[in-house]
């Protein structure tokens, strides 16, 4: 199940991420599988990678991150950057 819309940071440094194609700030997650021919052929997809992929909830974007993704409540906003 996914969480509610979410503002989102990635990266160890925790950049603010914004959709690629409307900067959108709000997304959904959901699990993607990495699927790889091997896998698929030996019939052993469910053993692929996983990645994390977040639904942009203004155009309905998909965007991929394999780590490095935190959420962060819309009401409570982004924390203050490191000084």
């Amino acid at each position: 199940m996914s969480r509610p819309p979410s503002l989102v940071t990635v990266g160890p440094a925790g950049i603010r991420f914004s959709c690629s194609v409307c900067e959108g700030q709000l997304f959904t997650d959901r699990e993607i599988k990495l699927n790889t021919t091997g896998a698929e052929f030996f019939n052993m997809g469910w053993a692929n990678q996983s990645a994390v992929g977040l639904v942009c909830q203004k155009c309905g974007y998909l965007h991929t991150f394999v780590a490095g993704v935190r959420f962060w409540k819309p009401e409570g906003g982004y924390p203050e950057p490191a000084s």
